[in-house]
């Protein structure tokens, strides 16, 4: 086409050159003479060619006024004529006139190739679309028959078990029916009461009849409820041949769901080999359009890039604003506990200065008891040691005085060295128990010591953690909680669009054009034209804009973004907080909404994060 109308500039710039030389040709004969020309001077004007040669002025000089000759009279009823020297420059003229016809009609031609070349690229777009919208269908068919195969595998493996539940049960059920007619048999010949009455009374003993009675009674029990059990199984067995015949129903349901099916996808698969064979004959329309949707979707994934940078500044700007307001408080806070922890070292350090004097003390005191428990010891060894040398003496005075008054005195002496020994004993537990408590303060103040230097180091870490924490600088701490929520809910959005997927994210090829490759940031979604478009998140529409006719929504969930285009138009503003399902607008005339997903500038696939 393009070629073409190259050939028709072409054609139109030599018609004009040719037309121009002709009218150069035509003055040039215009300016020669014309007395041969006509033979009756008298019938037309003198020209100013026929005139004579004026002299030259000088100048300043006027030139003198020319004498005007009368036109010649015509007689009254004589037609007029032309002059004879008119005629080129009337066939130029007409030269010229047909020269523009033909150029407008060369331009109405370029014209409306052009608008039948835009209409083939509309056509080859709509018939492109076409294919990706059947070869989405076309797989969601295949997807049908494949869980219809395996419904059906499954509810083949049902059959299967119920028939053996079935054989089962009505085996089971012929042989309680075999013991219940034997039994039955059993009762009709010994039914009468007298046979009863005779079983009964024929027994040897009471204990004996009583059995019998018993046994008879049971056996009644049971035969009723033989019959019972066995009306239970058969009913169980018609349970089960209804619900067989209801999975057979269900699978003969799923059959003719799977011939739809296949159905479907020959018809869609047929229709698809049509519209590929139509473009295959305009490949060079194909890349054209293909090349002008590749220059449209870069153009937009540049404009949203843009718009995400941007984004992303601000979230650095607020978070370095919340950072460097929490740094204040947080070095306010680090000053106040560090203060605190100073108070707290010092009391410390007071503390473990006192326990220090306190087992010093302690140790002292635990000496000067040694001390004394071993000169008590001593002494009572001294005294123990003279009241045996004064018992000995007294034994010997004893001897030499009256028996019985020296053993008194002896007596008394040795009372009075067992009580100096206790006492010296009493003074050593006396110094061992203070020397005890003297260990367990000093022990009691270690322990305090350690946990204020675990408090102390439990502080340092905390306050560690919270800076690693701060230190993330990209996000403000609700842009952090907003993007936790929305991760996760991944797997758990809503549609944005009632409607179906028809194009999937990422790099793909066109079924049966190997050499046609197409991309989407995002996914297609085919919903109902000006079908409303909804929020999948809470979050802040970041942006809106044009583009191509149709507007395009950006809003914000903290480190994620969607993006919403192909909007006919838009029921919010920027800066608004939306809900979850709130509607942002309504889709364009084709009913196409194109989704994308977004963390900072990384593309997402949506499928995933859909339900």
């Amino acid at each position: 086409m393009k070629q073409l109308i190259l050939y028709l500039i072409v054609a139109l710039c030599c018609t004009l050159e040719t037309a121009t030389a002709q009218s150069t040709h035509t003055r040039r004969k215009k300016h020669a003479p014309t007395e041969a020309k006509g033979k009756t001077p008298a019938r037309h004007t003198p020209t100013k060619k026929a005139q004579p040669a004026q002299p030259r002025h000088k100048r300043g000089q006027k030139p003198a006024p020319q004498q005007k000759k009368p036109a010649p009279q015509r007689k009254k009823g004589t037609p007029r004529q032309k002059p004879a020297a008119q005629q080129p420059k009337y066939t130029a003229t007409k030269e010229i006139k047909g020269l523009q016809q033909e150029n407008q009609r060369i331009k109405q031609e370029i014209k409306q190739h052009e608008a039948e070349y835009q209409e083939k690229q509309r056509d080859v777009d709509n018939r492109l679309k076409r294919i990706i919208t059947l070869d989405t269908e076309i797989g969601q068919h295949q997807r049908d028959i494949d869980h219809i195969t395996h419904d059906i595998d499954g509810i083949d493996n049902n059959i299967g078990i119920l028939k053996s539940q079935l054989e089962n049960l009505e085996l089971q059920l012929g042989e309680r029916r075999a013991r219940f007619i034997r039994s039955m048999r059993y009762m009709a010949r010994h039914r009468s009461i007298q046979d009863k009455l005779m079983f009964i009374f024929s027994a040897k003993s009471l204990s004996q009849m009583y059995r019998r009675l018993r046994f008879v009674r049971e056996y009644a029990a049971y035969q009723r409820a033989q019959g019972e059990k066995l009306q239970q199984q058969q009913q169980q067995i018609d349970e089960k041949r209804a619900q067989l015949g209801q999975i057979r129903q269900q699978k003969n349901n799923l059959r003719y769901k799977g011939r739809q099916a296949q159905a479907a996808v020959t018809q869609k698969k047929a229709e698809q080999e049509s519209v590929v064979a139509s473009l295959k004959q305009d490949q060079q329309v194909l890349q054209g359009v293909i090349t002008e949707r590749r220059k449209k979707q870069q153009a937009l994934d540049a404009q949203i890039d843009r718009l995400i940078n941007i984004e992303i500044q601000k979230a650095r700007e607020r978070a370095a604003a919340e950072a460097k307001k929490r740094a204040a408080e947080r070095a306010a806070q680090a000053k106040a506990r560090a203060e605190a922890l100073a108070r707290k070292r010092a009391a410390a350090q007071k503390a473990a200065e006192e326990n220090a004097r306190r087992v010093a003390e302690a140790k002292r005191r635990e000496a000067e008891a040694q001390r004394r428990a071993a000169e008590a010891k001593r002494k009572a060894r001294e005294e123990a040691e003279k009241a045996e040398r004064e018992r000995k003496r007294a034994e010997e005075a004893a001897r030499a005085a009256t028996r019985a008054q020296d053993r008194a005195k002896a007596e008394q002496r040795a009372r009075e060295a067992e009580q100096q020994r206790k006492k010296a004993e009493e003074q050593k537990q006396r110094a061992e128990q203070q020397a005890r408590e003297a260990e367990a303060d000093r022990q009691a103040a270690e322990r305090k010591a350690a946990a204020e230097k675990q408090r102390h180091d439990r502080d340092v870490r905390a306050e560690q953690q919270r800076a690693d924490a701060a230190n993330d600088a990209n996000l403000s701490s609700a842009d952090r909680a907003m993007t936790g929520s929305f991760a996760n809910a991944k797997g758990r959005l809503p549609m944005p669009l009632a409607g179906k997927i028809v194009s999937h994210f990422g790099n793909y090829n066109v079924e049966g054009m190997s050499n046609v490759k197409l991309s989407n940031s995002g996914i297609n979604i085919k919903g109902a034209a000006g079908g409303a478009v909804k929020s999948v998140f809470k979050g802040e529409v970041s942006s809106i804009f044009g583009y191509g006719g149709t507007m395009v929504v950006m809003v914000r969930h903290g480190a994620y973004i969607t993006v919403y285009a192909n909007l006919r138009n838009v029921s919010v503003r920027q800066g608004q907080k939306v809900g979850t399902g709130q509607t942002l607008g309504t889709v364009g005339s084709d009913g196409v909404l194109q989704f994308q997903l977004r963390k900072e500038t990384a593309k997402l696939n949506p499928e995933s994060w859909l339900r």
